[in-house]
């Protein structure tokens, strides 16, 4: 009977230890490591920025004014043309208010590429890279959803005459969705591009793409 008691007393640690879970406690924030491309809160973006702009000088920009390296521009991968940001180095706090005109940069893990004068002002030249975070000032793009995830819009045409423009908004309103006309400023001209849509599938906005075509119209897929 001794030896029993004494078997089953040594048992019991055991079975409570197997009865019992163990909290799990949830990792601490600063160990989650954020997306390849930065993280994304809001109308705020964080993660690495470059530079460009001296071999790239007087060149076309995406946007299609002519890129300077002195202009407080920048490049992004999504963010709509025009958009206004606000970039601040995290490394010493300095920022500088800058367009989107241009889109990249092309290397993996960056967010945003800024132009050589916006680099010298937030003092990231001769480091070359640094974390910064982007903040939306403003927009003249009316999509919904992040303005940091790509959505894509079809061009049907541009145009130098407004009443063109909204002629052939007219016509393509009756099989089209979101048809609008945008106006932009490139070397003191002013332009009028109709576009129809926004699309966050590029296939969907390529199939939109290619029945404007068939229709007469230079159409093509635009990153906005």
């Amino acid at each position: 009977m001794g030896i029993r008691l004494t078997l089953f007393a040594l048992a019991l640690p055991i079975l409570f230890s197997c009865g019992v879970r163990k909290p799990v406690y949830p990792m601490p924030d600063t160990y989650k490591k954020p997306p390849v491309e930065g993280y994304v809160k809001g109308l705020t973006q964080i993660g690495i920025a470059s530079w460009y702009g001296i071999e790239e000088h007087n060149r076309k920009a995406a946007s299609g004014e002519r890129f300077s390296k002195h202009a407080y521009t920048a490049a992004h991968k999504t963010l709509p043309m025009d958009t206004v940001v606000r970039v601040t180095n995290l490394e010493n706090g300095r920022d500088v208010i800058v367009k989107i005109n241009d889109r990249g940069p092309f290397i993996p893990r960056r967010i945003i590429d800024l132009s050589y004068a916006a680099a010298k002002s937030i003092d990231m030249i001769q480091a070359g890279t640094v974390k910064v975070k982007v903040e939306i000032i403003s927009t003249p793009s009316g999509r919904s959803g992040s303005y940091f995830d790509p959505q894509y819009t079809v061009q049907a045409g541009s145009y130098r005459d407004s009443q063109n423009a909204r002629a052939i908004k007219e016509k393509l309103d009756r099989n089209y969705e979101k048809v609008r006309v945008e106006s932009t400023d490139i070397k003191g001209d002013k332009y009028y591009r109709v576009r129809v849509g926004w699309f966050s599938n590029k296939r969907d906005a390529d199939r939109v793409a290619s029945q404007l075509r068939r229709g007469g119209y230079r159409a093509r897929v635009i990153l906005e």
